[in-house]
């Protein structure tokens, strides 16, 4: 996979929390923080298609009338 470089500032107290950590764990510091920004785009992306699917939501219904519908929607 192709890498690109990306400069960013950190506070000196994550800065340093991270050097401590992945020196305990003997982590490399792009791999804590490559995987931290991928779960944190991931959560944001389902943070959004939650709000999406509740703005799009219809309300409650039950499972019978979820039947219902199905077996109506389906081709005999």
């Amino acid at each position: 996979m192709k890498t690109q470089p990306l400069a960013t500032r950190l506070p000196t107290d994550l800065a340093r929390s991270l050097d401590l950590i992945c020196q305990r764990l003997g982590l490399r510091k792009n791999f804590v923080i490559e995987s931290a920004l991928r779960e944190k785009l991931e959560d944001l992306l389902d943070a959004e298609d939650l709000k999406e699917a509740i703005n799009t939501a219809t309300g409650f219904h039950s499972l019978e009338k979820v039947k219902q519908e199905i077996r109506r929607a389906s081709p005999s």
